[in-house]
Order: structure tokens, then C-alpha cells, then sequence
């Protein structure tokens, strides 16, 4: 358990301990620490698809995400992109939403003067929308999964409470403030370590960690396999299945 946490703690506080003279160059490869894509259900019925790309920079941590309806669906032109950037020590540098079609709106968040603040642009109109928030804060935007498992490993890197015999750590119950963009709102999460889980995925055995993620809304029930990749979703009070695409 404690390698795991420290494999996490990598991925997650990547901060570099380097002088500056022996910084990386910029041509220094990118390490993509995850990729791929989920299939969104509402009802038992597929109706959207997220693809997504996670990687690591020299300064930086990005988190880029593209969603679109799928054929048939109501509105299926809609298209949105979403990119979350975290620094070193895991606070925010910027999010980016953007949206192409049906209309073009977009919403960018940046620290400013030790607080956030979010820029909208919204039918031909913009305004900027003050958050009394600090840049540790988490940007959880509707619609977007990929940021829940980067999320679920701060969580697995800051809320490892050791045990006094030295043999692994618990995981306590962690309190996360966040920002919603689409909902032009603040909240806060809490999540919860529930155990381990046995259960067939994409027609093989898995040995996987599951976590609640409590809202001001539905629970969120989510599973990471092993390698620390979020596989499943489940809002059942939205009547909602998130589930990882196989390559």
C-alpha cells in the first residue's frame, strides 16, 4: 500500500527538485500519464463520449478532454473541450472550457491576486465572475470524467493516514472545495475510500478500489483499477453509467 501511495504521490506532486540551472530542455519528452475515452449512459442508453489525454510536463500537469453527442441524440452537434493545467504542487494555473457548436461560449479560470477568477464569454457577451477561493481549489466541470480521476489520485496522495504499526496507511474521509464553470458556482466534495471490489469489466476479472464521492447532488460511486485508471462511474440517482473504452 505504501509503494502505491508513493507511485500516486508521483503522479500527482510532480514537483521538480532540480536547480534551475539543470532545468529539462524544452525538447524533454512529455509523459502521457493517461489516455483513452468513456462512454456516458443515461438510462442504459449511450448518449455521449469523452476522450482524453493526461500528461505530465517538466512544470505542468494537463488534463485535455473532448465531448460530443453521440449520433441520434437530441442537440447532437453539441461539441465541448475542457483543459486543466496544475502546477508542481498541484494548484491550478488555468482551466479552459470551450464550446464550438451548437453556439460558441467558452469560460477560461486563472489565479489572480491569491483568489480565482473566471472569464465567460457567453452569447457575444463576456463578463468575469470572482471566486474567494485559493488555487488549491479543484475545477469539477459537468460533463467531464477524466478530471474526477485526477481528483481521486490527489485524494489517494493527501489522505493517507499511517498506520502506528508501520505496515500501510488508511485513507480518511477528505474534504475538496471545487469549482463547477458550467453551473458558474462554487461547492465542495467529499470522498471516501470504500474498500476493494471484485467485478467483471469489459468481460475480465477485476480487482478494483472503490470510492464515494459525495456531492450537493447525487453520490458519485467510482472504481480505479490497479494501475490507478478510472474504469467506472456510477450516478445511480441519475440513472447515469460512466464506463472507460477499450483501445
Amino acid at each position: 500500500m505504501i509503494r502505491r501511495t508513493l507511485i500516486i504521490a508521483s503522479l500527482f506532486l510532480f514537483a521538480s527538485i532540480a536547480p534551475a540551472a539543470s532545468k529539462p530542455k524544452a525538447n524533454t519528452p512529455v509523459k502521457v500519464v493517461d489516455e483513452g475515452s468513456f462512454a456516458i449512459f443515461q438510462n442504459g442508453q449511450k448518449v455521449a463520449t469523452e476522450t482524453f489525454i493526461i500528461r505530465q510536463f517538466a512544470d505542468s500537469n494537463v488534463t485535455s478532454s473532448e465531448l460530443h453527442l453521440d449520433a441520434g441524440q437530441p442537440g447532437g452537434t453539441l461539441q465541448q473541450t475542457s483543459e486543466l493545467t496544475l502546477l508542481p504542487d498541484g494548484s491550478l494555473s488555468r482551466y479552459e472550457w470551450k464550446q464550438s457548436s451548437p453556439s460558441h461560449n467558452s469560460a477560461t479560470i486563472e489565479p489572480k491576486d491569491e483568489f480565482l477568477t473566471m472569464h465567460i464569454v457567453a452569447n457575444d457577451k463576456t463578463s468575469d465572475q470572482e471566486f474567494f477561493l485559493t488555487p488549491t481549489a479543484f475545477v469539477l466541470d459537468d460533463y467531464f470524467f477524466a478530471t474526477r480521476e485526477v481528483l481521486l489520485w490527489r485524494y489517494l496522495a493527501t489522505s493517507c493516514k499511517q498506520r502506528a504499526t508501520g505496515d500501510g496507511c488508511d485513507y480518511v474521509r477528505a474534504r475538496f472545495p471545487v469549482i463547477i464553470p458550467r453551473r458558474r458556482t462554487s461547492a465542495e466534495v467529499f470522498i471516501e475510500f470504500k474498500g476493494y471490489e471484485d467485478m467483471p469489466f469489459n468481460g475480465r476479472p477485476q480487482h478494483l478500489r472503490h470510492f464515494l464521492m459525495q456531492t450537493d447532488g447525487p453520490d458519485w460511486q467510482l472504481w480505479l483499477d490497479s494501475d490507478h485508471k478510472l474504469l467506472r462511474i456510477s450516478i445511480p440517482d441519475a440513472n447515469t453509467e460512466v464506463l472507460r473504452q477499450e483501445k
